[in-house]
């Protein structure tokens, strides 16, 4: 598994959150074998775990919160298909081994180099089975838009990691008039659910549409630009309907949002920031009108490349 870094193999590269464990290459090779990766796989997991180390990401907050999040990993770019990772039928469930022990070996990172134990530092409530493994690749050749990676600024030939503090994904299903404005008005109604984070972090919100549903969104003339804006202006809850409900009612003088005004109950109050909170990513076989929905909560996505790629 080490490969061309055993002879780097007790160096450190990253201090592991929550606990600030020390990763070294010998210890992440460790839980990617345990993992059952592939040495080709060991580039994308390393960026991995230096990618959750970020500040930036806020990884302490995702791995220590008692709400049900685990961090979902998309890799874009040529290696995914070097290493064989499925972006289509079934790309967020069973049956590949790279998708499975990518995102397991970071989860196994966490647990035993960064202390996110259930039950201890990692106190999650309820979970879900993406905190074992939540990794995918998208199905470029099936996506009428450019890669996550090359809309993030890299290019075709550039190899990346992406991390975002994700709930499980609610799939949504809508088989009935092929416009754009059918299948977005189905996807803003299920998204509009007081109990989310989102409802009161108005943190990024993922959609895993499936090539079908790109297809009829980009047959109108619709981007993931026209898709943000759609959903930012679609996607909002009366205030008033908000009052102590979700993290509202738990919410005091001091965590409440400066936005949510308690004197406007016929306010419309978004669970966004903005258009450009909303990201798409195209995965899934090429038969089936639906849509993912993940909800998130912790900061933002985080986007590195792969440099041993």
């Amino acid at each position: 598994m080490l490969g061309r870094w055993s002879a780097h193999r007790h160096e450190p590269i990253v201090a592991m959150p929550p606990a600030d464990g020390i990763a070294t290459y010998e210890k992440i090779a460790a839980n990617a074998v345990m993992a059952g990766c592939l040495p080709s796989y060991f580039p994308i997991v390393l960026t991995a775990v230096e990618a959750l180390a970020q500040p930036d990401f806020r990884a302490y907050d995702l791995l220590t919160t008692v709400h049900s999040m685990g961090p979902l990993m998309v890799v874009s770019g040529p290696i995914a298909d070097r290493v064989g990772m499925n972006g289509g039928a079934n790309a967020l469930g069973q049956g590949n081994r790279a998708n499975a022990t990518i995102g397991r070996a970071l989860a196994l990172c966490a647990s035993n180099i960064g202390g996110a134990r259930p039950g201890g530092l990692d106190p999650g409530t309820i979970g879900h089975p993406g905190k074992y493994t939540y990794c995918y690749t998208e199905n470029t050749e099936l996506s009428p838009w450019p890669a996550l990676s090359v809309e993030r600024g890299y290019s075709e030939n550039d190899s990346t990691v992406t991390l975002y503090a994700a709930d499980a994904p609610l799939c949504v299903a809508e088989m009935g008039t092929p416009s754009p404005e059918h299948v977005l008005r189905t996807i803003a109604e299920c998204a509009r659910i007081p109990g989310t984070y989102n409802t009161f972090t108005r943190g990024e919100l993922w959609l895993v549409m499936s090539p079908e549903h790109a297809r009829i969104v980009d047959s109108g003339g619709w981007g993931r630009r026209e898709i943000g804006e759609y959903l930012y202006e679609h996607v909002r809850i009366r205030a008033g309907d908000l009052r102590d409900r979700g993290l509202y009612g738990f919410a005091d003088s001091l965590t409440r949002p400066e936005w949510l005004d308690d004197t406007k109950p016929d306010e419309l109050v978004p669970i966004i920031r903005g258009p450009e909170e909303v990201v798409v990513t195209v995965a899934g076989g090429g038969y089936g009108g639906y849509t993912a929905i993940v909800f998130g909560d912790i900061g933002g996505s985080i986007t590195r490349r792969v440099e041993a790629a």
